[in-house]
């Protein structure tokens, strides 16, 4: 329970970090972005992947990580026209 506090926690802080910094101009938000975006590839790629892998039929895994991917490509598409 107190791991889940410090995530709920963080979450807040992470909230108010992207709440502070979005009248700073482009600077902020460059270096935000790239953390935010690496950190779900993190969690895709660390966590889910190897679930996927271990517990699904080969096409079943195939489509998964397609959808993984296409969720990467939708954040490069969202940090390109943004």
């Amino acid at each position: 329970m107190l791991l889940q506090l410090l995530t709920a926690v963080a979450a807040l802080a992470g909230a108010a970090c992207s709440l502070l910094a979005e009248g700073s101009g482009t600077g902020a938000i460059s270096g935000i972005l790239p953390f935010t975006a690496g950190g779900f590839i993190y969690l895709g790629t660390v966590s889910v992947l190897p679930e996927i892998l271990r517990n699904s039929s080969p096409g079943q895994s195939l489509l998964q990580l397609l959808a993984l991917l296409a969720g990467v490509a939708m954040m490069l598409l969202i940090a390109h026209y943004e």
